[in-house]
């Protein structure tokens, strides 16, 4: 007969298992980051709701008025964390913007490994950067989410 001890660690297994985590992955079309960091997202425990905005159906259009457009906003308030890339490339444009909108709002922000060299402006947000595997992303996410 199982202790209490032992079915409180099955049932927070099962919810961990079962938890639904909402993603938001600021990228640029013009590198595989999306696709290695959706890749490493696929592979954990946790069942995967992307609400970035993939090239196959991009938003019709951008206000480029405002730093980070009203649609991006969205989605990146419906995510429970947001996951980038530590790319340099980070350092210009609308990812940064998005990175650092999602920090201003409170969001959870981990960079993934993807180069050798982090992008300053991660570097100054103080996001932590972790290696692209599973086993760094998961308890990242269990920790912080």
């Amino acid at each position: 007969m199982e202790s209490c001890e032992e079915k409180y660690n099955i049932r927070i297994y099962f919810e961990e298992e079962n938890k639904l985590l909402n993603v938001f992955v600021p990228h640029r079309w013009n590198n595989n980051d999306y696709s290695e960091i959706s890749a490493l997202l696929d592979r954990n425990k946790y069942k995967v709701r992307d609400y970035s905005v993939p090239s196959s159906s991009p938003f019709d259009s951008i206000d480029r008025r405002y730093n980070v457009d009203s649609q991006i906003k969205r989605q990146i308030r419906y995510a429970s964390v947001v996951v980038c890339s530590n790319r340099p490339a980070n350092n210009w444009g609308m990812s940064i913007d998005e990175i650092r909108f999602a920090v201003d709002i409170g969001k959870p922000v981990v960079a993934v490994k993807i180069t050798d060299n982090t992008s300053c402006q991660i570097a100054e947000l103080n996001i932590p950067v972790i290696p692209k595997r599973k086993d760094s992303l998961e308890p990242w996410i269990a920790s912080n989410v």
